[in-house]
């Protein structure tokens, strides 16, 4: 399982526990924005900067979701989406 994380609105306490989580159970944490999000030095965690604009960050996260992974994200389409492709979301 990949956790794949829409980053741009994710409070900073969120991203805090999903970053613990990561080294606890050993689990891939990926984040994806429009801007630059530091993350602490780990082999699970990482990030991905997109061009900003209207879904861009979205639209990068459908294309690397796959079946079984999980997205984390407060937008409904995008949810949506990935739910079609086999992921899990949690707001």
């Amino acid at each position: 399982m990949q956790i794949w994380v829409d980053a741009d609105a994710c409070p900073v306490v969120i991203k805090e526990i999903l970053f613990r989580g990561a080294e606890r159970t050993k689990t891939s944490v990926t984040l994806v924005a429009n801007q630059f999000i530091r993350t602490p030095p780990s082999q699970y965690i990482k990030s991905v900067q997109v061009q900003a604009g209207f879904d861009v960050a979205d639209n990068e996260i459908v294309q690397r979701v796959h079946e079984g992974d999980l997205v984390i994200t407060s937008d409904i389409p995008l949810a949506d989406e990935v739910i079609t492709k086999g992921a899990l979301a949690l707001s």
